[in-house]
């Protein structure tokens, strides 16, 4: 009677196994490298930051001043690469992952995280940026000279078309509250927005953009959740104007050139992150701006005093001037001293270096 085949020996081979893969993991690496640099050409600059989506479109607006002073190897690293697309002055844009940075050394280039404001979670604030927050992220690159405050987004054709809704289109937004940082003292309250609504109606179609979690106004059309970022860029860039708070969709409005009629309040001056081209409804008062998220030991007076009457006074003055080419702002900044190769400056990004 023939005899079973002996047992194979397999304890070894999970230590063989990680053994192999530790020893070709720095090919693997390079080869992974090679096809980054061979797909996107080589990288001089990538720009990070964090979860905000307001944050990653405010980075066009560095882009373009690098573009501009002839500067390439630009990359983006972003979880929303449809807020880039179709953009010149950007020559990658890549997800999140350690890799990149890993990539960005080796090859002696910068990775930066270019904040405007830092925070202090302990007084529930951000600190008050000097200059325009645009402005503060184009120092931390070390731009020098006259630069541009706005931001970029480049639709098709296409695109646009479909973004128009309906004849005398207002785009408008009741809260901010679903964002990834929701800061209350940004609120103006949705009962307000809504009475912009029902006094305005019978002039503009209302189109309310925005989070699914934002309350509904009535008499406008519903559109929260149902819009790409790509979609919602489009029906601001046809539309008499934006109507809403300071955020994403602001920025995104100045993007495609779409006036606003802004409800700032106090909390911040629109100086520092709005644009003249809008009504921009700021309150003067000792305490502003401040730069508190959700603290206010003022009963939120600066919003208070703003009422919706205003509002549609500063919405028929925008509408009125539909068509008109919107003013950009501007600011200069130094020229930077020339820094030496590889040296750290700004608020350059840690790299790591583990797998």
């Amino acid at each position: 009677m023939p005899q079973a085949p002996a047992p194979i020996e397999t304890h070894g081979r999970g230590w063989l196994r990680r053994f192999g893969g530790a020893a070709t993991r720095p090919i693997r690496r390079t080869a992974w490298r090679a096809a980054q640099v061979a797909r996107h050409g080589r990288p001089r600059l990538l720009v990070t930051y964090g979860d905000g989506l307001g944050d990653h479109l405010l980075c066009t607006a560095l882009f373009r001043e690098l573009r501009q002073r002839g500067q390439r190897g630009l990359w983006m690293m972003s979880q929303f690469p449809d807020l880039f697309a179709g953009n010149p002055d950007i020559d990658a844009v890549v997800p999140p992952d350690w890799r990149y940075h890993e990539l960005i050394q080796a090859m002696g280039a910068r990775s930066v995280m270019p904040i405007y404001s830092e925070i202090d979670e302990k007084e529930d604030r951000s600190i008050p940026p000097d200059r325009h927050i645009i402005t503060c992220m184009c120092r931390h690159l070390e731009i020098g000279g006259p630069v541009s405050l706005r931001p970029y987004v480049h639709l098709t054709d296409a695109e646009k078309a479909q973004g128009r809704i309906a004849p005398n289109q207002v785009a408008i937004q009741s809260s901010i509250l679903a964002a990834r940082l929701p800061i209350g003292n940004k609120e103006w309250r949705p009962q307000r927005f809504a009475q912009v609504v029902q006094a305005a109606r019978g002039r503009y179609q209302f189109v309310q953009l925005g989070s699914p979690d934002n309350p509904p106004l009535e008499g406008a059309l519903d559109l929260r959740g149902k819009t790409s970022l790509r979609q919602t860029a489009a029906i601001l860039s046809q539309s008499l104007c934006f109507v809403g708070l300071v955020g994403f969709v602001m920025h995104l409005a100045r993007a495609v050139d779409c006036r606003g009629v802004i409800v700032f309040g106090g909390r911040e001056g629109p100086w520092q992150s709005g644009y003249s081209c809008n009504e921009n409804l700021f309150t003067p008062m000792p305490c502003s701006p401040c730069w508190y998220w959700n603290r206010c030991d003022h009963g939120h007076e600066c919003m208070n005093r703003i009422g919706a009457a205003e509002v549609v006074a500063a919405l028929d003055r925008q509408a009125a001037l539909h068509g008109q080419p919107l003013a950009v702002d501007t600011d200069v900044l130094p020229e930077p001293a020339r820094r030496p190769a590889r040296a750290s400056a700004g608020r350059d990004v840690a790299l790591p270096l583990s797998a």
